[in-house]
């Protein structure tokens, strides 16, 4: 088998699902700053994040770096033969670990870790209710 080239992973529709009627951000045109300040605004409104203008600008840079980042791993020609995983390193099963027993083992002493808790019911944890606000 000769040497093949993975296609980038086509992530249009998702960007277009996230960005609603904003501009898609992930074209088949490459561009320096692919997450617009329309597109990080709004992903910005969809966390419910409080940032300062500085803090949004610096921000929306780091993630078009890392988005950059990503376009120049994608530009790396890869061997059909190369297993996702591996990343380019052999990893045969000669220097594979055995996969472990997945065996449950009861706790020794749940009675002392629960006594820790400052709240508990029957045998169970109590944890205080967390105060959330309904998003429009």
């Amino acid at each position: 088998m000769g040497a093949a080239h993975r296609p980038p992973l086509d992530t249009r529709g998702k960007w277009d699902i996230l960005a609603g009627d904003l501009e898609n951000p992930m074209s088949d045109q490459k561009t320096d700053q692919p997450i617009t300040p329309d597109l990080f605004n709004h992903l910005v409104e969809l966390a419910a994040l409080e940032l300062s203008e500085v803090e949004a600008e610096y921000l929306r840079q780091e993630l078009n770096n890392q988005m950059k980042a990503i376009e120049e791993l994608e530009a790396i020609p890869l061997s059909g033969e190369t297993p996702i995983t591996s990343h380019g390193v052999p990893y045969s099963p000669q220097i594979t670990p055995a996969a472990r027993a997945d065996d449950w083992v009861a706790c020794p002493n749940p009675e002392e870790i629960i006594a820790q808790a400052p709240e508990t019911k029957g045998g169970y944890v109590i944890v205080p209710d967390i105060p959330h606000t309904e998003l429009e």
